[in-house]
């Protein structure tokens, strides 16, 4: 597809070319392509891996940590019902959270070379290519890396009375209030 004198050449790496799309990027994006061998984003074959997942390593990853995280509980003495409780909320809130995400956040227009870039790489590379088997799922790389820096989960099971950052400990450390280990 040409637009503003740009062509996006499907056998070269996209990233960078869909980057530049400007205002017609949203029309770009939302005419899929039908194959089942997904595209190169990068020339740099380890950026190019860190994009690509099975879905099968979705729950090799995390049904072992699900698994650690309710048997930690159980030990620590959390009755059966409060057990169900929990994961009940904890299923509502996360599908919930999808939803809202994807819905709201994922579907938001957004402009220019780095709206461009982030979206694509973000969720606009699968309304492009929806039959990409391995960039179905959010690559766990990509989670633990925001799950490390989303030290808030310390203050919900560690340090109550610190700990108040959810994404960063920047306004923790400006009022005193880091968790013990991280101080």
């Amino acid at each position: 597809m040409a637009a503003k004198g740009i062509t996006v050449d499907l056998n070269k790496p996209l990233v960078f070319q869909v980057s530049q799309l400007g205002d017609d990027y949203e029309e770009w994006i939302n005419k899929p392509i039908l194959s089942k061998e997904g595209p190169r984003f990068f020339a740099n074959p380890f950026l190019e891996f860190l994009t690509r997942t099975a879905w099968w390593v979705v729950p090799l990853v995390w049904l072992p940590v699900a698994t650690w995280f309710v048997l930690e509980s159980v030990n620590t003495g959390l009755a059966p019902t409060e057990l169900t409780a929990t994961f009940l909320t904890g299923f509502f809130g996360w599908t919930l959270m999808e939803y809202t995400l994807h819905r709201f956040f994922f579907h938001r227009k957004l402009k220019g070379y780095w709206g461009n870039t982030f979206h694509y790489l973000l969720h606009g590379c699968h309304h492009k290519h929806p039959m990409d088997s391995l960039r179905l799922v959010f690559p766990p790389a990509g989670a633990a890396i925001l799950a490390s820096i989303r030290n808030h989960m310390d203050h919900h099971f560690r340090y109550h009375d610190s700990g108040y950052g959810i994404t960063s400990n920047f306004w923790d450390r400006l009022f005193g209030t880091l968790p013990p280990q991280i101080m």
